[in-house]
């Protein structure tokens, strides 16, 4: 069954005589139906209607409300009264910005998760030659729908690339200059050369000329011909290799943060992974910083990825390495298969 979808104009003139019956019932029944019931026209309106008929909504509503207010002037009736009328101000503001944007109520929410599941799809491990595997997880601040992390990869015949960015901030606050940033730096990875990546990066975030608003990033590039590796960092926690006999390396790879500092310069790590070596790529948000040792956790969780066989990284598994934080957490796992 499909309802008929009804215009502006029908919507409210529905919502006006539901109004006014409010009123008429607050006035015969007032134990019944309270005065604050006026909420539920409004707040429908704010979602619903055009800025104007939201104006004429809310004009009939305090047409309404005086009339209560006379009928019953004590204090209760005053103060839900006082509570409808804000929510006239909230509603006709939504319904404002709503017009401004050019959204209906349920497109521009409907965008916003849209470009979001985009942005998260421009990380998802590319499928790699024989013997290599990429994986990745991600994790809001406090579950929220949005995040300041995000990861980018990218495959072009043998080379492999793959990127962990942390925008400065997390959650709503971050969502807007992270999904810009996302989009702009997919946009560069596999067009601009690996070499030239982070300056790339750099010289887009400087030009947005954000107040106090920055970057960290860290760049993988791994030849999967000749098992090597380039590391370029950003600012960023240091990545880290797991060699086949359990052993931990911290690739020393060092660069400013991106959008602060005049000519950066990023100099390359050199790695070469042996088969069952991994490299790994995190956000500040997975390590404890407490701990003497903020990487323990996460490798001792890599450890387990790597005893199933190879690294499927659910993003639920983070709670595993640092349980819900303030800061997004994000992860990526390069692995050389070990032979067999």
């Amino acid at each position: 069954m499909t309802w008929p979808r009804l215009s502006d104009r029908q919507v409210l003139a529905l919502l006006v005589a539901f109004a006014v019956l409010l009123g008429i019932g607050t006035y015969l029944w007032p134990d019944i139906d309270p005065v604050s019931a006026l909420t539920i026209p409004v707040v429908i309106g704010g979602w619903r209607l055009s800025r104007r008929s939201m104006l004429v909504l809310g004009t009939v509503v305090v047409i309404v409300l005086a009339f209560e207010v006379l009928m019953s002037p004590v204090a209760r009736t005053m103060v839900a009264a006082g509570v409808v009328l804000a929510m006239v101000g909230l509603s006709y503001r939504y319904a404002w910005l709503r017009e401004r944007w050019g959204l209906s109520a349920t497109t521009g929410m409907q965008i916003l998760l849209d470009v979001r599941d985009r942005v998260r799809a421009q990380g998802d491990p590319p499928e790699l030659k024989p013997g290599w595997h990429m994986a990745r997880a991600l994790r809001s601040a406090r579950g929220a729908a949005f995040r300041g992390d995000f990861t980018l990869a990218h495959r072009r015949g043998p080379l492999v690339q793959a990127m962990v960015v942390d925008v400065s901030g997390h959650g709503l606050a971050v969502a807007t200059r992270s999904m810009q940033l996302a989009g702009a730096f997919g946009g560069l990875i596999g067009v601009v050369p690996p070499d030239s990546l982070l300056r790339a990066c750099h010289d887009y975030l400087a030009d947005q000329d954000w107040d106090r608003d920055y970057a960290t990033a860290i760049h993988l590039v791994v030849d999967m011909d000749s098992a090597t590796a380039e590391v370029r960092c950003a600012g960023h926690p240091p990545a880290q290799v797991r060699r086949v006999d359990g052993r931990w390396e911290s690739v020393p790879a060092g660069g400013p943060i991106l959008g602060l500092h005049a000519d950066p310069r990023f100099p390359p790590a050199q790695v070469v992974l042996e088969p069952g070596d991994l490299v790994v790529l995190a956000s500040d948000g997975v390590l404890d910083e407490r701990a003497e040792d903020p990487w323990a956790a996460l490798r001792t969780a890599v450890g387990r990825w790597v005893a199933r066989g190879h690294p499927d990284i659910a993003d639920r598994e983070l709670d595993t390495v640092r349980p819900a934080t303030a800061d997004d957490q994000a992860v990526v796992v390069v692995r050389r298969d070990s032979p067999r």
